[in-house]
């Protein structure tokens, strides 16, 4: 979520209201991956539900606008639009690092130029390591959803606080930041979605702190996945396959076995 300051945004942010006013649902995300060998990735996504996505069909409004801003001045990173079985929408802005010690400055140019008015995903890294086979992650996260039902021009708050769209986001948006880890997740404070993988829960305008510690990544995740690698591979089991027959074929031949 970025901020607005300029008249179309305007209808944007009305049509956003209708829609959560009308019961749907969508999920604000930040998604971290670091990798084994020191580089990263950086993202954001918004996941729609289906009845949202028609519901802003039905408006003509595209919530992802300035998400594809973003990919225009700065082509290091990529945008894309997957629907999802149920009929929803993922967008997703992600950007490849070769060094994961970039995150915080990544992260850092995307909030640049916002007021502390602005609505945001505010995500501050502290410490990025991955060293030793081991990595941690660490920082503070926070929300701050739309405050008022107009705009900004020049700085100014347009329209007064709206106790009542703060409740109706707080009550459809699901904001948080999902961390992968190249290992095994060893300590973390937040909920585990999978064995690498975690996910930070946010409530809006409260910071939120979150570590993350991962364990050596397990020794078939080094494997090579190219062609020659799996071909390699192949024939590294057929050999195992073949002792293990001719073992087996040995001890049926012999009267003890």
């Amino acid at each position: 979520m970025l901020g607005v300051c300029v008249p179309a945004a305007r209808v944007v942010l009305l049509g956003l209201l209708a829609v959560l006013a009308a019961g749907c649902r969508m999920d604000l995300v930040a998604p971290i991956e670091l990798r084994a060998d020191g580089s990263a990735v950086a993202g954001l996504e918004a996941r729609f539900d289906p009845r949202m996505l028609a519901e802003l069909d039905a408006l003509g409004v595209d919530p992802t606008a300035e998400l594809a801003t973003v990919v225009g001045a700065d082509d290091a990173w990529t945008l894309t639009r997957t629907r999802q079985e149920d009929g929803g929408l993922t967008v997703a802005l992600r950007r490849e690092l070769a060094d994961a010690a970039e995150l915080p400055g990544i992260y850092a140019q995307l909030q640049a130029g916002l007021s502390s008015a602005d609505p945001a995903l505010s995500i501050d890294l502290e410490r990025v390591e991955v060293a030793g086979g081991r990595s941690h992650l660490e920082g503070t996260a926070t929300f701050r959803p739309p405050s008022t039902s107009g705009l900004t021009v020049d700085g100014e708050a347009v329209g007064e606080e709206d106790e009542e769209l703060a409740a109706l986001v707080e009550d459809a948006v699901a904001v948080g930041v999902e961390v992968v880890m190249p290992g095994p997740v060893e300590e973390h404070d937040g909920f585990r979605l999978e064995r690498d993988t975690v996910r930070i829960e946010l409530e809006q305008g409260q910071p939120r702190r979150f570590t993350v510690t991962s364990a050596p990544p397990p020794w078939w995740s080094r494997i090579p996945t190219d062609g020659s690698a799996l071909l390699v591979l192949g024939g590294v089991v057929v050999i195992l396959l073949g002792a293990v027959l001719v073992v087996l074929g040995r001890r049926r031949a012999t009267p003890e076995a």
